[in-house]
């Protein structure tokens, strides 16, 4: 017997997965399929994609198509896919292609804690973001039919 849950959640485990499609395959295997969310948390921008990445093992960044066609061939019914975090992509973009570090400074996460994210994320519930750090997306295990 398969164990069922009714909440899968990755937040930034995804990108870590070689077959990332394998596993929300198994995630929409194992949700229970009257109930069930898979919350997905990952790395947004595949143009974003460098050293940085690369150093915290990430297998790749992705696209709002990518995301969507993947939930859409795991069997998941997509109801949530949205960006957040436009000015955090603007720091990763930075470090990604000017300074080409492979890790922020604590200089710079002080500064967007502090400067940054007590305004730019609660302006997000209520502006979307067109583009963004990463991308959120919820979905439900369609019903099986024999």
């Amino acid at each position: 017997m398969v164990e069922r849950f009714d909440t899968i959640l990755c937040i930034n485990v995804l990108e870590h997965i070689e077959d990332d499609q394998g596993a929300l395959r198994r995630f929409a295997e194992i949700a229970e399929p009257a109930r069930a969310h898979v919350l997905i948390f990952v790395p947004a921008v595949e143009a974003a994609y460098g050293n940085l990445d690369a150093a915290l093992g990430h297998y790749r960044r992705y696209s709002r198509r990518r995301l969507a066609r993947m939930f859409d061939a795991a069997g998941l019914d997509l109801h949530v896919l949205k960006f957040t975090n436009p000015i955090g992509l603007l720091g990763w973009m930075f470090n990604t292609y000017v300074t080409r570090n492979s890790a922020h400074s604590p200089r710079q996460i002080g500064l967007f804690e502090t400067l940054v994210a007590p305004w730019a994320l609660p302006l997000e519930r209520v502006v979307p973001a067109p583009v963004g750090l990463s991308l959120v997306a919820v979905g439900r295990p369609r019903p099986h039919h024999p």
